[in-house]
């Protein structure tokens, strides 16, 4: 996901440039169930957008192409990712 989100603290046979990001189901019902919303590996992202843009490495291009969206699109993105 790219060197910005790199701890480079290797955890068992982790590296730092390693991690399981949970999955996307039941993310809509996260705010109402936990009261709020943390997003990527260890909950920095707040929004699911600033999820997208944290991404690099091998998401570097779906990143770029959702930044490329019109700001109704990424709404769009956006309200499909809720809806899993």
């Amino acid at each position: 996901m790219g060197d910005g989100l790199s701890d480079e603290r290797p955890i068992f046979g982790a590296s730092g440039r390693e991690w399981r990001t949970p999955p996307f189901w039941g993310i809509g019902t996260l705010e109402s169930v936990h009261g709020e919303t943390p997003f990527l590996h260890d909950g920095r992202a707040s929004t699911l957008e600033e999820a997208i843009l944290w991404h690099g490495g091998e998401a570097e291009q779906s990143k770029e192409e959702f930044m490329q969206l019109s700001a109704e699109d990424r709404q769009a993105v956006i309200a499909f990712l809720e809806s899993l």
